[in-house]
């Protein structure tokens, strides 16, 4: 009894004591558990960004392959136009032949006059195909429908050959004097073309699959990735076809911050000021590194999508001038190698400088790849002032880069598409302007900039 009221007497006396200790730890415990929580978010929100920047990557790489071989369809077509009336089979295959040879992942080039396939190379291996009607085919017949009445070419498949395997068709209408003339095809490898398209983007990370949206059919990658809730489902725009991805985490991992701060509440509990300061000094370093290139201090993509999406908004909402420009260094990785990667992180660096020094304040430069920069241009007065400001950037190159005591020539490829007052132009359609724009200006020997269209001027 004497212990008992020994006991009850030292708890009466030291109550507010304990009291204000469990004060402290509940708050502590409650602090660092909604700290543990957001940290828990944060990891999760990390995730969905990272498989949205894979999505996105793997679908640049698509769009660059496929249009390397589209453009093989528009240069025959102009061609059949033109000389449709005097046709000789022997130039029209060799032609073909050429073609094919200089296109990569292309199974077989065709030309249809009419609905009836005339014209295949290579003819080996693809017979069967030769003299069909494509209103006979019943798989197929309704894709050539399609580009037909819509006046535009259309991606279909994989499909089944009829003459055996399965493949990409691009299939591209031609029209004289506004009627129906025949149809181009091009028949695409689709192991080739995927396996190039996704070179150097395989992630142990990530995992990805691809089918044509509104279809339950996966013609890429694990089909058990469409069912999982925790899989980032994205969409891609092709020739009148839409694509639809499915990118999932591998595995699930706990960041160990979050075990860390759960031990450290519990073990270190009056060190709050000192975890809660370090946790803030982390979460703003974190935010930066989020929305800046670590290299050259620029906005990085995630920052650009924003505040380019932004720029468009306003473009459209009150009817300003806007123009996108895709920048490359030329022949960048030869330049890493031969001097090494100390000298092109510096060279990175000077270039970034150089572009900025070219752009007024309102304008944004981003670098979103090892070598390539985006610059989008806000309130233009007159469109043909990014001809201007390209102009600037081209000479501003005229000059030898010394870096690290290495005297370097340094030249860059630009495309440039422009938004056009009361335009009906997406954001997403003036992007991949650029980046074609980008490509021709490359494909045309590099150090120029081209202006999507070619024949138009911003």
């Amino acid at each position: 009894m004497y212990r008992l009221m020994k006991y009850v007497s030292y708890l009466k006396n030291n109550s507010a004591s304990f009291a204000y200790a469990f004060l402290i730890f509940i708050i502590f415990a409650s602090i660092f558990e909604l700290l543990v929580s957001a940290e828990y978010e944060k990891a999760e929100a990390r995730v969905t960004v990272e498989a949205t920047d894979y999505a996105n990557a793997l679908k640049t790489k698509v769009d660059r392959e496929l249009n390397a071989l589209l453009f093989v369809s528009n240069g025959l077509s102009s061609y059949l136009t033109v000389y449709h009336q005097h046709l000789d089979s022997n130039k029209l295959s060799a032609i073909l032949a050429d073609l094919y040879v200089r296109t990569k992942h292309v199974r077989n080039l065709g030309v249809a006059v009419g609905y009836k396939l005339t014209y295949v190379y290579p003819v080996k291996s693809n017979e069967k195909s030769i003299g069909i009607d494509y209103r006979d085919i019943t798989q197929q017949w309704p894709q050539v429908k399609q580009a037909v009445d819509s006046r535009e070419g259309v991606l279909a498949g994989p499909l089944d050959l009829v003459q055996g395997g399965r493949g990409l068709i691009y299939r591209y209408p031609i029209f004289v004097d506004g009627q129906y003339w025949g149809l181009l095809s091009t028949v695409i490898n689709t192991d080739s073309f995927f396996k190039a398209a996704f070179h150097n983007l395989t992630d142990d990370e990530f995992d990805f699959a691809i089918r044509v949206k509104g279809s339950s059919t996966v013609f890429y990658g694990n089909p058990s990735l469409f069912q999982n809730p925790k899989a980032l489902i994205s969409v891609s725009d092709l020739p009148n076809v839409q694509w639809e991805w499915a990118v999932l985490q591998k595995a699930e991992k706990t960041p160990e911050l979050i075990l860390i701060t759960r031990l450290m509440s519990i073990a270190i509990s009056l060190l709050l000021a000192t975890l809660a300061y370090f946790f803030l000094s982390e979460r703003k370093t974190l935010t930066s590194q989020a929305m800046q290139d670590s290299l050259t201090g620029l906005a990085n993509r995630r920052l650009l999508d924003f505040r380019m999406a932004q720029t468009f908004a306003q473009s459209k909402r009150f009817n300003r001038l806007m123009a996108i420009m895709y920048i490359d260094i030329d022949h960048f990785k030869k330049l890493n190698d031969s001097y090494g990667h100390d000298v092109g992180d510096e060279l990175l660096k000077i270039i970034a400088k150089k572009l900025n020094h070219c752009i007024r304040d309102v304008d944004i430069l981003s670098r979103v790849g090892g070598d390539e920069f985006v610059i989008v241009l806000d309130e233009l007065n007159h469109i043909d002032d990014a001809n201007l400001i390209a102009d600037k950037i081209m000479a501003s190159f005229e000059k030898n880069i010394t870096v690290m005591n290495k005297t370097i020539k340094v030249s860059v490829s630009i495309g440039i598409a422009g938004y056009q007052k009361n335009s009906e132009e997406t954001l997403n359609s003036l992007m991949k302007k650029a980046d074609i724009a980008l490509y021709e200006a490359k494909a045309s020997g590099r150090n120029i900039y081209k202006i999507y269209p070619e024949s138009r001027k911003i």
